[in-house]
């Protein structure tokens, strides 16, 4: 069996981060688990700049053994004052979680981007890929699926 993994969908607030994960589960906001290339993922879909303690506390309480596959929702604010990214993202390294990040590089219909900052720091705790398209929430979840199932090989 392969290790366990958790893999980040990434961009700021409002960029499509849940959006892309309602479409990846057939439009429901309410799915928690889905199915891809046979392997049994669990969803967290609020980020952590949607609601940080929720965030912090949900993945400080995953556990490999339980749930060894993860989706989630992360905004790379690793400027904040509470460093609490790095600690969240440093804790699942230190339970055996390898980590993989794909990265919307722009904000749907505007013209904001992620920092090379932000990507540099995302490379020091695992796999970064970068989605450098504009598309609807449909197209993402399409791309983003097929690197969940290239990554699930690794």
């Amino acid at each position: 069996m392969s290790k366990p993994k958790v893999i980040f969908i990434v961009g700021h607030s409002n960029w499509g981060k849940s959006q892309t994960l309602r479409e990846l589960t057939g439009g429901s906001h309410r799915v928690r688990r889905t199915k891809i290339g046979g392997i049994e993922y669990f969803i967290r879909r609020m980020s952590n700049d949607d609601q940080p303690a929720g965030f912090i506390k949900r993945m400080g309480a995953m556990d490999p053994a339980y749930w060894p596959y993860i989706l989630a929702a992360l905004c790379p604010d690793f400027m904040n004052k509470t460093k609490a990214t790095a600690m969240v993202l440093q804790h699942l390294k230190d339970k055996g979680y390898k980590l993989f990040f794909w990265v919307q590089s722009q904000q749907y219909g505007t013209s904001e981007t992620i920092l090379r900052t932000e990507i540099s720091s995302l490379r020091t705790f695992g796999q970064v890929e970068i989605f450098s398209e504009v598309a609807e929430a449909n197209i993402r979840a399409k791309k983003f699926k097929a690197y969940i199932t290239n990554v699930s090989a690794v």
